[in-house]
Order: structure tokens, then sequence, then C-alpha cells
């Protein structure tokens, strides 16, 4: 199947600073901006202060880090003073924004003397406790600055914010954190600052993007630009799993033209994880009781057998969006969990 996406808009890195924010959206689209308000996206960075992160430190340092360093925090005016220390070695940072919504993790972005880095503490919530980040290598740094994170920059650095914010500047601070109204709906501003009248020909002569309307490839190219969309990815690294794009265009579901991201997310509101009932409704719309090899009656839960859930860390679980017979063998049995 060949993808029709050569005029598709794509979500940049760099979102202008006047992004149209939810207020605004709200004036006329109150049910809307509501939703999205209580999802995790529209929470995908807080300030420092503010921050699961920050508000569950404890009194003493840290020494999650695997490599003996110990990490006091305090508050400073505009964020959280961190340092490094092991022995003699020492350094220092500042946290201003913390990635993550708290429901499976929350990372700081620290601030050094040679630019920012990925911290290599998170926190849990579901554990409640503080590890390292994954991804992260836990064996010893080279020093106390690389004690302190995974050095970003360039367009990583810039594809790290911009996906956890919807307007940041030239020097990448976000002005509008976690994903709001303008990062989906391109055009929004343009479109708030007319009074809600659709924009001329400079905002591409119709109303605000409507991801909704685009169509399944388009949707799910569009969706990767923050949720991955470019392969190759090698199966065989189970933490690829988690990227739902390049795990969907796998189904005979999506190759059939039929499934687009929307067809079973909400787009403003969370996934409804532990509802499986929605999740048979929208498998029904497609196969009738004749095509169902299993009596679904057993279990009641389709996503249950074809998308398992997968647990690659243990306060990290995610569903596996390729669709299809899940075999014996084709994942490993230690890492498939029960929604719960």
């Amino acid at each position: 199947m060949r993808w029709v996406v050569a005029a598709l808009p794509l979500v940049c890195c760099f979102a202008a600073a006047e992004q149209a924010p939810a207020p605004e959206c709200a004036t006329c689209h109150p049910a809307e901006a509501k939703l999205h308000a209580q999802t995790r996206m529209a929470h995908a960075m807080s300030p420092a202060l503010s921050s699961a992160f920050v508000q569950n430190l404890p009194p003493h340092p840290l020494r999650e880090s695997g490599d003996g360093y110990a990490f006091t925090y305090s508050n400073i005016e505009n964020g959280v003073s961190v340092t490094a220390t092991r022995g003699e070695s020492h350094a220092q940072g500042v946290i201003e924004w913390v990635l993550g919504a708290g429901a499976q993790g929350q990372t700081p972005l620290v601030r050094t003397m040679d630019g920012v880095r990925e911290s290599r503490v998170s926190y849990f919530p579901q554990l409640r406790q503080y590890g390292i980040t994954v991804g992260q290598d836990g064996g010893a740094s080279p020093s106390a600055e690389a004690s302190l994170g995974l050095k970003e920059s360039g367009r990583d650095l810039q594809s790290c914010i911009g996906c956890h914010s919807s307007a940041i500047t030239r020097d990448l601070q976000p002005v509008i954190p976690g994903v709001q109204c303008g990062r989906c709906h391109l055009g929004a501003e343009e479109h708030a600052r007319g009074g809600g009248k659709p924009p001329g020909d400079s905002a591409r002569g119709k109303l605000p993007l409507n991801p909704g309307k685009l169509s399944a490839p388009e949707q799910v190219r569009f969706c990767g630009n923050c949720h991955r969309n470019k392969p190759p990815v090698d199966d065989a690294q189970l933490e690829n799993l988690r990227f739902q794009p390049l795990r969907l265009v796998k189904s005979r579901c999506f190759a059939s033209g039929q499934l687009a991201c929307t067809t079973c997310h909400v787009a403003h509101q969370d996934a409804r994880r532990n509802d499986p009932a929605f999740y048979n409704a929208k498998c029904h719309a497609c196969h009738d009781s004749q095509s169902f090899h299993v009596d679904e009656r057993k279990t009641g839960d389709c996503i249950g057998c074809h998308m398992p859930y997968v647990e690659l860390h243990p306060a990290l679980h995610f569903t596996d969006h390729y669709i299809r017979v899940v075999k014996t063998g084709d994942l490993p049995a230690s890492i498939i969990k029960r929604r719960d």
C-alpha cells in the first residue's frame, strides 16, 4: 500500500511561541478543552516545583544512580538545583522542567554549564521510588557532570522538548508545557486570533487542522512525529514494542485501510486501559461473530489476546499495537502482564 502523505503538514520540533493556549480554545470548545485538560498529554511536561519528581524527594540525598554519586536537591527561585557528589568530585545543575505526566515516570531536564542533560535519575510513581532512567547506562560515570545525566543536543533535544510541550523559544525554553490544542490542531493560533472565524489563505485557507479527518496512513505519520514513525526498528529489541505507530502498521487491520489511530482512541481522552468492552465494540465494528477463531466469551477481551500488555520495566507498561494472533514464542512470557 502506498502512503499518500506528501501534502501532510508535519508537527515541527520548534513550535512558534504564539500557539493558541487551551483557555482561548475553551471559549468556543468547552467540552473538548475540559476533557483534554485531564489527559496525560496535557501534562506531559511540568515546572520542576510542581512535579511528582520534586514533591516526593526524601530529606536525604538520593543514591539511586548506580555509580556511587549522591544527589542533593534544593529549591531555588525558578526550579531546583541539583548537586552530584562522590568524594572530592562534584557537579551542579538546575532543573526547571520535568518530562512525563507522572502516570509511569518523570524525568528532569538538567541544565548545566555545558548544555542540557536528561537526568540519570527518574521517579517512578507506581513503584514510589527513584531509579536509573530507562535507556541510560547504569554503569560508572566518567565524570561528575556525566553522572547528572545523558547530554542532549541539536535535533534530539528539540524533539525531546518539542514532543512534551506546545511552544518553545529558540533557546529551547518551553512557554506552553504539555501537549495543548495548537500542538495537534495546526493553525489554531491564527484561528483564535481571528475571533474563531475561518482564517485566510495565510493559514491554509481553512479551519485549523483536524487530525481526526486525516486518512489512516496520514494519522499514523502525524501522531508518529512524537510516538515514532521512522523505521528501521529492530523488533528483537523489546524496548521498541512501545512505539505504537511502527507496531500498528505491521497489522493486517491497518493494511486493509480501515484502521486509524482515532478508530480506537478518543482524541481528547486517555486510553481506556481497563475498559475491554469499549475496545471489543471497536473490533466488532469490522469483525462479526463468524470471524472469531476462539470463542470470545471465554475472555471477553479482544485486545488482551491480540494486543498484549507488556512490561518493559517494573514501572513501565505498554500495549503492543501489533494486532495479530500472538503465538507462543512471539514474546517472552515474562513480559506479558494482565491489565489490572
